[in-house]
């Protein structure tokens, strides 16, 4: 073998030897990094679960939930066999997640719109509630940055500020003065999705702004039976979640968060009819008492900072309504309140879809519906009797951590993601801030319950599988939610799985 071939195959060889180390190194660089990934995560979960705080910060609680969900996909995709379909689901709908429809400014340099569609019915007639809230916002500083802007209608008699009780008016919060500033309107529905419509566009129009927020006041009825009493309407008339939807849509505002001071409006299916029209929902799972939201503090947050997150601002007033309501012996009664990220309800509910359908038998052989009392809210025309379980409300977690299954797992990450934060008064029976609506036993409700969810685009299957529960299901035995009522403690339990 002469000189240069003996070299060409010295080449060739320490070639080969280098690319061989080469793989080595990166392949220990890997695993390296990815036991690093997984003591970090241990340690978050451990300086978490190690917390004194009641209940857990939302964006901790996302935060974890999310490299949980990250750390599940890249067991699936190592071992798709052995994975849960839980997990399964988890991993792919966390690659589904959305941004966020609004971006504040920052530094306090955002402008706001609060806009208040306050349809005070009885509750203003006979108890003046409506106008004790207004009391309540002109309390905060006034900040020119922030314009509150009030529709009031639906009320045989406005108590205070000059409203009027024949026709529909429009007032702006100026400093300590309520300032009516369109009077030019007939007697609207409030339960007309034009009605809604009309309001969001007339104000984003006047007061045009960075940042908004739109809250629905009154009587509430759950995700079939919906929002709003009329007093100049018939008895039963809403407006229903699908007519909300409408709303929005017709309207083209996106809001950061969108809330309804009224009862039982927190289910999953109301989070998921206006999941395109803001990030964030603030919502009762409870009937909620006569003393409704708590409106000082986050206003006052609100025009301190007008580039608040919404998360903070969100926690303050959902702590702030549970405080009243603890703190009041008169008018106060067992309360709940939750901040939803809208960005995971799509993944929950396909969670949710997953279990229901997996644990079907499960689901008809027994009542998951809540008992609960009714309070001064909810809309007195909807049901005839005053119980959670008469609205088939059922919480979604304690639901999920009642059935055994392999689909638990996936479905409680994609809860504990969705639920930013949430707070209750002591006695609050175990509710956890998101419930589904299980038409037990009612062929009427179903009924009502399918037009509704065909309309917001609640899948096919999911609605014709419901249509099982006024036929097949027990409505009569009562599942016994005692032990998950004594051991529930706050969402952060649950922020690993």
């Amino acid at each position: 073998m002469d000189y240069q071939t003996k070299r060409k195959h010295i080449i060739i060889i320490f070639s080969v030897i280098l690319s061989i180390l080469v793989v080595y190194t990166v392949i220990g660089s890997v695993l390296v990094t990815r036991d690093l990934q997984a003591q970090a995560l241990a340690s978050e979960r451990g300086r978490l679960q190690n917390s004194s705080r009641g209940r857990l910060h939302s964006t901790e609680r996302g935060r974890l939930a999310e490299a949980n969900i990250t750390e599940n996909q890249k067991g699936t995709e190592e071992n798709p066999d052995g994975a849960d379909q839980g997990d399964r689901i988890a991993a792919v709908q966390n690659r589904l997640v959305r941004q966020p429809l609004v971006t504040p400014r920052g530094n306090g340099e955002d402008t706001v719109t609060v806009m208040v569609y306050m349809n005070g019915s009885n509750l203003e007639t006979d108890y003046g509630f409506a106008t004790q809230d207004i009391r309540e916002m002109l309390k905060a500083p006034y900040n020119e940055k922030v314009n509150i802007v009030i529709e009031t209608l639906g009320t045989k008699k406005w108590q205070d500020y000059g409203i009027m009780n024949d026709h529909t008016q429009r007032f702006i919060l100026d400093e300590k003065d309520v300032l009516l500033v369109d009077d030019t309107l007939d007697q609207l529905d409030c339960t007309d999705p034009d009605t809604l419509t009309d309001f969001i566009t007339w104000s984003a129009k006047k007061y045009p702004a960075d940042r908004y927020f739109l809250i629905l006041w009154d009587h509430g009825g759950g995700a079939v039976d919906g929002f709003g009493w009329d007093q100049y309407r018939r008895y039963d008339a809403s407006l229903t979640i699908d007519e909300l939807q409408q709303s929005l849509k017709e309207a083209g505002v996106v809001f950061d968060f969108i809330g309804m001071d009224a009862c039982i409006m927190s289910s999953i299916e109301t989070c998921y009819a206006v999941y395109d029209y803001c990030d964030y929902c603030i919502l009762s799972e409870d009937f909620e008492s006569a003393l409704g939201w708590s409106y000082e503090g986050w206003l006052t947050a609100l025009s301190e900072n007008t580039s608040i997150d919404t998360v903070s601002l969100g926690t303050i007033l959902v702590d702030d309504m549970v405080a009243a309501n603890r703190n009041n012996r008169y008018e106060g009664d067992s309360s709940t309140l939750a901040l939803i990220d809208e960005r995971y309800i799509p993944s929950a509910f396909d969670s949710w879809m997953s279990f229901a359908y997996a644990n079907e038998a499960a689901l008809l052989t027994t009542n998951f519906s809540r008992e609960v009392a009714r309070t001064g809210r909810a809309l007195p025309a909807c049901r005839v009797s005053s119980d959670l379980q008469e609205y088939y409300i059922t919480d979604l977690l304690a639901l999920a951590v009642s059935i055994d299954s392999r689909e638990t797992k996936g479905l409680v990450s994609r809860l504990a993601a969705a639920v930013a934060y949430y707070n209750c008064t002591d006695d609050n029976l175990g509710l956890t801030g998101l419930a589904v609506t299980l038409p037990y036993g009612d062929n009427s409700f179903y009924s009502s319950m399918e037009r509704v969810y065909a309309n917001i685009g609640i899948d096919k299957r999911y609605v014709e599988w419901l249509s099982k529960f006024p036929e097949n299901a027990d409505s009569s035995e009562y599942y016994d939610y005692e032990e998950f009522n004594q051991s529930w403690s706050g969402w952060e339990e649950y922020s690993g799985n």
